[in-house]
Order: C-alpha cells, then structure tokens, then sequence
C-alpha cells in the first residue's frame, strides 16, 4: 500500500508535489480468460459481500494467481493482476503520474512517500494437524542471528545463521519434516524483496526523486517484532540500495505492546470478533462451505475448531505451498486423497470472503478496525498532519508489517472489495496505491483528493481512548 502526498499549485511557477502513499500488499491471483477480466478487475469481484461467491465454481479465483516457483523473483502475467505471490507494486513500466499532472493542468512534486506492505512469501504459519505429506526446504536461506555493539571500534560478533535441523533421539516431531522454521521466508520472497527493492527505487529513486541515493536522515523504517518482516526488509532495502555498505535501523516497538500484528492485549479484540461471527451472515458461509470443511478435515486431520470455524488455516497452508512451489497436500495415510485445484479454489474464495466481512461489511466493522489497528491508523493520521503542516521530518518511509495490519487499513479507507490494502497556495494531494493501482472505494478512486479529505476518511477508525474501548 502506497500513500503518495503531492503538493500542487496552479499558475504559480515553483509548485510542491506532498505525499504519495502506497500500499502494495494482499495481492490475490491468474486472470481467467473465460471471465474476460482485466488485470485491474481481479481486485474487485462484484460479488464478494455474498455467500454466492464462494459456491460459485465458474469463477475459479476470479482472476487471482496462488502459484509460483520455488525460485523467485516471480510476477503475475499480465502485470498488476491479482497475485496472492508475488505482491504487484509500482514499476517503472506502468507507473503513470496523477491525471492533472499528467495532463499538465496542475505542477506538482512528490515530497513524502509512505509505503506500507507486507512480508515477502514464506513458509506456512499452520501445519496440517495430520501431519504434511512434502517436507519444506530452507536450507537455500539463512536467517542471520546475531548482536554487536554500536560502535564499530570494539570487536564485532561473528556473523551467525540459523540452521534447523531434526535429532533422531527427539522423540517429539514438528508435523513436517525439511529444514524450516514456521513461518519463515523462503529463498523465492527473499528473491521477490530483491526485486521489489529494484522496482520501486526506479520509480520513486530514479523517476521522482523521493529516494535518495543512499540512505540518509530523512528515511526511515519499521518493521513488526516477527522475524518474517525484518528478512523482508533485510532483502528489500538492499534491493532499494545495492552498493550500500552501512547498516541501517530497523524500528520496532517492544511487542507487548505493538501497535501493528496485534501486538498489545485488548480483550475487546476477542470479543468483536466474536460478536461479528455469531451473525446471520457469519452462519450462512459456514452452512456454504459445511461440505468442503467436513471433506478436508476428514483428509488431513483438521477437525479441531480453530481449522472448522473460518478458512484461515487452510487459506495459510495452501497458499504457502503454492507460492512456493510445492503441491497441494494430500493424506499421509492414503497418499490418493489429494487436495484438488477445485478445492482449493473454493477456500481462496472463502478466505476472500471472510476477508471482506471482517474489515468491510461486518455490522461491527468501525470498532473491530479500532481495536485491532487504530493505533496505528492514528500514528498514519499523525504522519500526514505533520505533512499537510509542513512540520515533516522525513521524506521516505517505509513499514514492513502483514497481511492483518494491511487488511484493516484499506477497509478504513473504504475499499470496494477486500480480497484476502488550488489556487493561491500549496494545496496538497494524496494518492493511496493498493498493489500499484489507485484503490477503488466507497469514497471514489483515491487517485488525486486533498490530504485534509484522506485524513477525514480516516479519522473515524482511530479510537479517543483505546485504554477504555480494551476494557
């Protein structure tokens, strides 16, 4: 996700171009040539807010891509299409500048980026209670672990990795054999980060300016407390800057209290999400989906209520092999009872489906986004006063965070559809990017609206007394 601040002027000779945020995350999936679909298309399925969607096997994933090699860095084709993989993000190729400036009825100058995305592709979070029939390796990646000391004078540590492997004498086994930890990146997200790095210093580096050449004071950059969004920035930033020699901070808050993958204990959380799942419409995809849920937890072992009560789990497995070249699971007592393509399909839309109602159409949709990410949604909202009072420290930053944290953001900026992101003085302009693309919402396009408009979208999601609303 990008947020992009332009400040604009009109007839005046040395106009400023503000802020231009960009999100590029929660990409989903191949453009189904029956379906007609344009890459943009994919983003969008006109029927997500009904259950229909889910049992509607013609559509497939409408549109949306699950597969990549082992190797990246991988791309979905056409380019901009919905892929769950590969991330689509701003290229050079097709990245084209606001309309009016464009056309030349307004000058302007990019002079703040914010981009928020998640980590690269990985290992799976969840592991088939009944065991995985392939094992996963990473062997190919080396999670680096180690301290030193901030002066470079004193003795630095060696460089160390980590390398999982399996004692026959453990009586006690992971469910999968392979030399992984879960979730972990694979070598094709570190592969996918290098590239993305790539990209997008030929937009916002070479073609506007905003990235400096080498780091400096004016960037900055976050990351959650999860290993998986610091390998994600280790391989993106180098891929932003190739020759840099020097390290570079990383922040991250204590991770009791997070304000981003749910760091900080809210009971209120819980019991939203409880609220929303006993509704009508909750009860109704599940008596949907009641077929395909009895058949795969019956294959695979996954009966218990955290895989049978939404298609989280099953979305996380099938998508991290997928992505990463392995098949589909199949039974590890009867290797003939495979997961089909078919089935799979119909999770992903499922998961589509949950995505949408948990943070666009739910009843409870404004205080479950409060509790889950208004904070930060505030501190976004804090970032952009400080742009629009010309009070900003920092030209370029840069969040490293997951799926759940990009999920909440664009249903407060109104997405249409959630797939499992003037005259005598400056005026300034946001634009907000969802995957390379201005996103598309109850509000309109957010390609070219005023910065003050953006913050009032998103004002309401940041809660006035987050201590009390926890409980």
């Amino acid at each position: 996700m990008t947020l992009e601040f332009h400040s604009s002027l009109r007839n005046l000779p040395n106009p400023q171009f503000v802020m231009r945020v960009t999100v590029a995350a929660l990409a989903l999936g191949a453009t189904g040539p029956a379906l007609g679909l344009s890459p943009l298309d994919t983003f969008y399925p006109p029927n997500l807010n009904q259950t229909s969607y889910i049992s509607n096997s013609s559509i497939g994933t409408y549109g949306g891509i699950y597969k990549a090699p082992t190797n990246g860095p991988t791309g979905g084709i056409p380019y901009g299409t919905y892929d769950y993989c590969s991330m689509p993000h701003p290229r050079t190729q097709e990245y084209e500048l606001p309309e009016p400036i464009a056309k030349g009825s307004v000058k302007g100058k990019l002079i703040y980026l914010e981009y928020l995305q998640r980590h690269q592709r990985r290992s799976p979070y969840n592991i088939l209670p009944g065991g995985e029939n392939q094992a996963y390796q990473c062997d190919n990646v080396r999670p680096y672990l180690y301290a030193g000391p901030s002066d470079n004078n004193i003795m630095q540590p060696m460089p160390m990795y980590a390398q999982t492997y399996q004692d026959p004498s453990n009586p006690f086994t992971p469910g999968v054999n392979g030399t992984c930890q879960y979730p972990q990146i694979t070598i094709g997200g570190v592969q996918d980060g290098f590239q993305h790095g790539k990209d997008l210093w030929g937009v916002y580096g070479e073609k506007l300016g905003i990235i400096p050449k080498e780091p400096n004071n004016r960037v900055w950059f976050r990351s959650s407390s999860s290993a998986l969004t610091q390998d994600s920035a280790g391989a993106v930033l180098r891929g932003v800057w190739p020759a840099y020699k020097g390290a570079l901070p990383l922040h991250q808050m204590v991770s009791s209290v997070d304000t981003v993958n749910e760091g900080y204990s809210c009971s209120a959380i819980s019991s939203t999400l409880n609220q929303l799942e006993l509704t009508d419409e909750w009860n109704e995809h599940l008596t949907v989906t009641e077929n395909l849920r009895s058949q795969l937890g019956s294959m695979l072992g996954a009966t218990s209520s955290s895989w049978q009560t939404t298609f989280d789990h099953f979305s996380d497995n099938f998508q991290a092999r997928l992505c990463n070249g392995y098949m589909l699971p199949c039974s590890v007592s009867n290797s003939s009872e495979c997961v089909t393509m078919a089935m799979a399909d119909e999770v992903f839309r499922a998961g589509d489906w949950e995505w949408n109602y948990y943070w666009r159409t739910n009843p409870y949709v404004t205080k479950y986004i409060q509790v889950v990410e208004g904070l930060f949604i505030g501190e976004i909202v804090t970032r952009l006063q400080a742009v629009q009072n010309g009070e900003s420290s920092i030209d370029y930053s840069h969040f490293f965070i997951h799926d759940g944290d990009i999920g909440p953001i664009l249903g407060a900026l109104g997405i249409n559809a959630l797939r499992e992101t003037d005259a005598k003085s400056d005026q300034l302009y946001a634009r907000v990017l969802y995957s390379g693309q201005p996103v598309q919402t109850i509000h309109g396009i957010l390609d070219w609206l005023p910065l003050s408009s953006l913050i009032d979208i998103l004002k309401p999601y940041v809660p006035e007394d987050i201590t009390s609303l926890c409980g």
